[in-house]
């Protein structure tokens, strides 16, 4: 047994809480929300302090502050319906209050120590910068220079002393946006060339330029990406189209736009869907800076905090920063969360052993990420012979714990059918791929084992009974039964173990009585003489061994049940004069039965006798005995090589040609008895443990004899 492990380690100091977001940024730290939706301030340090309770992980906002050390927090889990704003610098300790429903004035954003809020005008909106100005004196200004007829006004990024504000132009429900940058400290809008577009979805600000995502006419699915220098005179404009744009996320480094679709590891169907790029503010060759980010915010020095993850280096917070020279922005992971990027196996729980005859073996694998195609292939050393298995780990939805489970029914597939997988040492491989292309896919092996008890009629070494079949021409073969409990009659598979049986005028399958754990088969020639053939476990046998003389003695011999509770298989013949007697399994291939040993006379009444084995719960072999009018008798096996009297099963049996005692065809721990009729066609009745209906209806076994002999 492997016990669970978690065995991803990024070389990290910082710590960030798995599926957290990024909120903002300030110098000596950042603010973060996590899945519980705290909102946490953790300083390059590695201190946390949580400050907040919201109601959702709020990212993209600048509800609780931009490009600062200074925190807002508000009255509310809320943003949208902040009244009472406490701005609290995280590296002093300082706070002050600013409370907007003196004014009437609905919250918009915070930047640095700004706090931005609008109120109705006459025509359309005003906008009020509040904050401490001089010797700490609150002051409340208008901003200039906005458009007098906007409306709607909304803060959608900040940079050190300004922000960016969009606003509805023109009907109110357009979706006709336009965007103005105010300098806090002078409330006035900064001239530029502005930007206008339909249904934004994202912006950012930085010293030097302003950028939106968003379709460029009303009713337009293409969607741009649009970047606008911020400086008075002759500023640059440049737009790009983003084809598969759909969740967007975007900031500014330098003089570089990062731009791509908001996902994590999990989701999407490609890696180019995921991937987060990197493209020249006037435009240029796109580069692939992460493989995945949920959340971003600017840092005052001009960098961006990017919450994704990297195959390289796992999932956490990342920081982009401009290259000196102008090249590609770099990328360091500030913060893990422990959890890698590429699909990763974070344990297992996986039995060495695989004991197919009392249950189906469950190994289970645990899995970084469930977006996977999966494939898990069981093979037997030895032969080859293998199953395969595709899952989909996704499919179970949210609540997916990572734990990947397989019930393995002991099948392994041979050319197209189906049949009982072989004892012995077995490798596992599991393969994942992610579904999304993020990352290699993942390789795993490991080795285990298959047992199951000896079984009786088992000369494939599989567990299952594989029936003798031999036809007039005297060739023989075995007939696996391998059960499959949804499925029970579609696992069957012949193999064919040579010719030159047609020698022998009874062949019978004795079980072990050599002392390996494979079955054995004694076959009696017209001289009289019994030989055993030693079961190998492949479906083959050894070459004859002589056992004695003088079995032309007795016209009727059965074998394959343990009599006597030695675990060994036991052979019962009948002389005659209708005495029945008992040879004892030795474990000794060189003199594999006992001297003989007397049970009774009176057996000359019957026409057929099967040792079946154990159909009636106790541990001993039982023997069934067809009578000339076609009625059924079991002898209860003692344990000791003698039986109870008889208890009658039923009549209408004489009907059958062939009781075969097969052992446990359905695995469900009791003996059966397979019958064959005179349509050729085979039946099985399933032991029951109850001696006073020993048997359950027949079940069809789909076994065509025409007409050969079964043993």
């Amino acid at each position: 047994m492997e016990p669970p492990t978690w065995d991803y380690v990024q070389d990290v100091a910082l710590k960030i809480a798995p599926g957290s977001e990024i909120v903002s940024a300030g110098r000596t730290g950042f603010l973060s929300v996590d899945p519980q939706n705290n909102v946490v301030w953790t300083d390059y340090q590695g201190r946390t302090t949580k400050v907040a309770q919201d109601d959702w992980q709020y990212t993209h906002t600048t509800g609780h502050g931009a490009v600062s050390d200074v925190v807002a927090l508000g009255n509310t889990p809320y943003i949208q319906t902040f009244s009472k704003i406490t701005l609290r610098d995280m590296a002093t300790g300082a706070t002050t209050l600013i409370d907007l429903t003196k004014y009437g004035y609905r919250y918009a954003g915070t930047v640095e120590g700004w706090v931005v809020a609008t109120k109705k005008a006459a025509l359309g909106e005003e906008v009020h910068v509040l904050g401490l100005q001089g010797g700490g004196t609150l002051t409340d200004r208008t901003v200039t220079g906005l458009p007098t007829d906007g409306t709607e006004f909304e803060m959608e990024a900040g940079a050190p002393g300004k922000a960016l504000l969009r606003y509805a132009r023109g009907v109110s429900g357009t979706g006709l946006h336009g965007y103005e940058v105010v300098d806090l400290a002078a409330a006035k809008v900064v001239p530029t060339r502005g930007m206008v577009s339909h249904l934004s979805s994202n912006a950012a600000l930085s010293a030097t330029h302003m950028a939106s995502i968003g379709s460029v006419n009303y009713g337009d699915e293409k969607i741009y990406l649009s970047v606008t220098e911020t400086r008075a005179d002759n500023p640059k404009a440049w737009s790009t189209r983003l084809p598969g744009s759909y969740m967007p996320t975007m900031g500014l480094v330098g003089d570089w736009v990062m731009y791509g679709n908001r996902g994590r590891v999990r989701e999407g169907s490609s890696p180019d869907e995921l991937a987060i790029r990197a493209v020249p503010a006037g435009g240029g060759t796109a580069r692939k800076v992460m493989d995945h980010a949920t959340s971003s915010a600017p840092t005052p020095d001009g960098d961006l905090l990017v919450m994704g993850g990297t195959v390289a280096q796992g999932e956490g917070l990342y920081r982009v920063s401009a290259k000196a020279g102008g090249g590609a922005p770099t990328v360091e992971l500030v913060a893990g969360t422990g959890q890698p990027t590429k699909v990763t196996l974070l344990g297992s729980d996986v039995s060495n052993t695989a004991r197919l005859d009392q249950r189906r073996w469950h190994p289970r694998w645990h899995l970084s990420r469930r977006n996977v195609s999966m494939t898990i292939t069981l093979r037997h050393n030895a032969s080859g012979k293998r199953a395969e298995y595709h899952l989909v780990p996704d499919q179970g939805g949210e609540n997916w714990d990572g734990w990947v489970d397989l019930n393995w029914d002991g099948l392994v597939n041979v050319r197209g059918r189906d049949e009982a997988a072989p004892n012995g040492a077995y490798t596992w491989e599991l393969t994942a791929a992610p579904r999304n292309g993020i990352g290699p896919a993942l390789h795993q092996k490991g080795s285990f084992t298959v047992e199951r008890k000896p079984a009786a009629h088992d000369y494939t070494d599989n567990g299952s009974p594989d029936v003798i079949v031999r036809d007039r021409a005297g060739k023989l073969s075995l007939e696996d039964t391998a059960h499959d409990p949804l499925n029970p009659h579609s696992h069957k598979r012949r193999i064919v173990v040579g010719g030159g049986w047609n020698i022998y005028d009874q062949v019978v399958a004795v079980g072990d009585v050599a002392g390996a754990s494979h079955g054995d088969v004694v076959a009696r020639d017209s001289a009289g003489v019994l030989w055993l053939y030693l079961g190998k476990g492949d479906g083959s046998f050894d070459k004859p061994l002589k056992v004695g003389a003088g079995w032309n003695a007795y016209d009727a011999i059965t074998g394959g049940s343990d009599l006597n509770g030695d675990g060994r298989g036991d052979l019962l013949a009948r002389d005659r004069s209708g005495v029945l007697w008992l040879y004892q399994g030795t474990g000794n291939w060189r003199a594999p039965f006992a001297p003989r040993k007397k049970i009774g006379g009176g057996w000359g009444s019957y026409d057929n006798i099967t040792a079946v084995g154990d159909v009636a719960g106790a541990s001993a072999g039982d023997v069934v005995a067809r009578d000339r009018s076609g009625v059924l008798w079991l002898y209860l096996g003692k344990g000791d090589g003698t039986f109870d009297g008889r208890v009658q099963i039923g009549a209408g049996w004489g009907g059958y040609r062939q009781l075969i005692g097969i052992g446990d065809s359905n695995a469900d721990g009791r003996a059966d008895l397979l019958v064959s009729g005179p349509d050729n066609g085979t039946y099985v009745y399933h032991g029951t443990g109850n001696w006073q209906a020993p048997f359950a209806r027949p079940e069809l076994a789909g076994i065509t004899t025409s007409d050969e002999t079964l043993a």
